[in-house]
């Protein structure tokens, strides 16, 4: 019997040593890589207060923009792997800006573990009301008339904006100036002031400015028309053969526990279930989408080859 007991009590001292405390402990931190007041940063704010109620634990917005989203990203990348630090990523800073950088600042699929993708965003092309057109080709038209005197805005070089402006001006043989800002929010002040002209913009943060009168619509570069918008043409119906759209989700530093990367999956997709994100949402011009890590994974593997497919033909590179 004392035999027994010493083993009972050995036991006793060496478990606590060798368990492991419930996924998550502590508050979270969720990176968007734009400045407050975009398309990321609204959308981390939307399932920030929902995923903390999920988990637990509070989920804490921090903004790190600049450098195209590359701040912010490289911070994750360079975080913990242990749940803790995550990032709300779009394919603007982790698949555009890697393949147009001279040296790209980050490996996307070494550096990040897919968590959950949030959904599909719309883009679209909208002007100051002071710029004298209202389709795509009255803007070509006075472009080629005033070549290099058009500004249009992005969220900085290498951005999905900026390679969309880029492409825009190859295919419609005009000369746009670019003028690259920290995030969509700034990009948007002074497109609301006129210092700049022109921005392919999220939807998310052009609808409201489109339907205050503040910014007007010239086309929507998604393949079909948006509900939110129906009498707004495609890029593609305006004439230019210019089709995309953006996502966003959530990723973790790579080797990331998997346990901890499929408990946070299925917290996102709970949240993103609830009709008022999906609402909310929606009202935003972003299609929610619900996957597993691995399809996420598999959808960031993709983008990647179609992209630098793009980048390649394009020629397009920025230091």
């Amino acid at each position: 019997m004392r035999i027994i007991g010493i083993l009972l009590a050995a036991l006793a001292m060496t478990a606590p040593a060798h368990a492991q405390p419930a996924y998550p402990t502590k508050p979270i931190t969720l990176v968007a890589a734009f400045a407050p007041g975009g398309g990321t940063d609204t959308a981390a704010r939307i399932i920030a207060k929902e995923l903390a109620i999920e988990l637990g634990q509070p989920v804490v917005v921090d903004n790190r923009a600049g450098a195209g989203g590359a701040i912010g990203a490289t911070s994750v990348a360079r975080a913990a792997p242990d749940g803790y630090t995550l990032l709300l990523g779009t394919g603007s800073e982790l698949i555009v800006l890697p393949a147009v950088k001279a040296k790209p600042p980050y490996d996307t699929l070494k550096e990040f573990e897919p968590v959950a993708e949030i959904g599909t965003v719309s883009l679209m092309l909208v002007a100051h009301p002071s710029v004298p057109a209202n389709t795509v080709q009255e803007l070509i038209a006075l472009a080629r008339a005033n070549p290099g005197q058009l500004t249009y805005a992005s969220f900085g070089m290498g951005s999905t904006n900026h390679l969309m402006g880029e492409f825009f001006t190859s295919k419609t043989g005009t000369n746009l100036l670019h003028v690259p800002y920290k995030g969509s929010a700034a990009a948007a002040t002074d497109l609301i002031s006129g210092q700049v002209k022109l921005a392919f913009e999220t939807m998310t943060v052009a609808m409201p400015l489109v339907k205050g009168g503040k910014l007007k619509a010239l086309a929507i570069l998604s393949p079909t028309r948006s509900a939110l918008a129906p009498d707004l043409p495609t890029m593609a119906e305006s004439g230019v053969a210019l089709v995309t759209q953006g996502w966003m989700g959530v990723l973790a530093p790579k080797n990331t526990p998997p346990a901890i990367v499929e408990r946070l999956n299925k917290a996102v997709n709970k949240v993103l279930a609830m009709p008022a994100i999906r609402d909310a949402f929606s009202d935003r011009g972003v299609g929610v989408v619900t996957v597993t890590p691995e399809q996420f994974g598999d959808f960031i593997k993709a983008e990647i080859k179609q992209w630098t497919a793009v980048v390649t033909a394009s020629g397009v590179q920025v230091d």
